[in-house]
């Protein structure tokens, strides 16, 4: 079904039947016995050998990827200001008994340390988890309208149409992902319209990414071998 397989695996799949490619051809032995690998560049090719997949990962790959990313970024993001307002905090708390002695000076310093290292991985935590879940939301709205556009377009006996993870549906995924979370938020007009314009900017900037490295990796999208038959015609 096409929401689970990629062009590469029904290709595989029929050339080990025998449907397209026949027993004892030249690239049988390719599909079937292939060359010696090592064991480093067979695994490079188990993870990226996926030319109708975004970055040539796999969802099923892709998603945990990104997911951790998120995670990293947030909580890294959250425990610094969670350990400055941790500081902050117990020295307001502790400001009317301030410590007189070397010893106690000690103790202080060694508490707020504490409470700063605390309050930064409370922080980090909850900020982590929310940058997953709004990651986690782009990729999901990305990947629907990616597969959405490749059954939109597929024509004749096609399941899909290849080549349509392009700029245009990260673009889409990112403006959706805003305009959610400025309603959740309960935005105005103002700030609704300056977080569409980041989200534009950054989602623009992502998918252009993305095409280039498709691109250099010999799978440019649609668009971009539709612009190339155009100039050349």
């Amino acid at each position: 079904m096409w929401p689970l397989k990629s062009a590469q695996v029904d290709h595989q799949d029929e050339a080990q039947d025998g449907a397209l490619i026949p027993m004892g051809s030249p690239a049988q032995p390719s599909l079937l016995e292939p060359g010696p690998v090592g064991k480093e560049e067979e695994t490079l090719v188990r993870f990226t050998g996926w030319p109708n997949e975004r970055l040539s990962i796999p969802l099923i790959l892709r998603a945990p990827t990104l997911m951790l990313a998120s995670f990293a970024c947030g909580f890294s993001l959250g425990a610094s200001q969670g350990a400055t307002k941790g500081a902050y905090r117990y020295r307001a708390e502790n400001a009317h008994r301030l410590p007189t002695t070397q010893t106690g000076w000690f103790l202080y310093q060694k508490s707020k340390n504490y409470h700063a290292m605390l309050g930064g991985i409370k922080e980090g935590a909850k900020f982590g988890t929310v940058c997953t879940g709004w990651a986690t939301l782009f990729m999901a709205t990305e990947e629907m309208v990616d597969l959405s556009r490749a059954r939109l377009f597929a024509r004749g006996d096609d399941d899909v149409a290849t080549g349509q993870r392009d700029f245009g549906s990260t673009v889409i995924a990112g403006m959706t992902v805003a305009g959610i979370y400025s309603w959740k938020r309960g935005l105005d007009h103002f700030a609704a319209a300056g977080i569409a314009r980041s989200a534009l900017r950054l989602s623009l900037a992502y998918g252009v990414i993305q095409d280039l490295a498709a691109s250099l990796r010999g799978n440019p999208p649609g668009y971009i071998l539709w612009l190339k038959k155009t100039a050349t015609n």
